[in-house]
């Protein structure tokens, strides 16, 4: 049987007894890069290892760390689809836009 069809929730097991969506979440973690935050006595540091998949990418595309606010940061690892919504979610939990 294929594992797809056993994809869709958290909770529900293959046959052979795993969790599809858990290993995918692992997998994901496993290709991420590895980001740091330290905080010093007058700010803070966020820094990521940016690694370029392939040649075709233009390393001005690639941003793992954002500025949310001047004093709200965020530096992400894991990967690109999963990222572009976070900022703009940040915000608008923390009342900074409507949208």
């Amino acid at each position: 049987m294929s594992s797809e069809r056993y994809s869709f929730s958290l909770t529900t097991f293959s046959p052979s007894g795993k969790l599809v969506q858990i290993e995918y979440a692992l997998a994901a973690v496993a290709a991420g890069a590895p980001s740091v935050g330290i905080k010093a006595s007058n700010g803070v540091v966020l820094a990521t290892e940016k690694k370029h998949k392939s040649i075709l990418y233009e390393e001005h595309s690639i941003h793992k760390v954002e500025m949310i606010t001047n004093h709200i940061g965020m530096v992400y690892s894991g990967m690109g689809p999963d990222y572009r919504w976070r900022p703009g979610a940040v915000s608008t939990l923390i009342g900074l836009s409507s949208t």
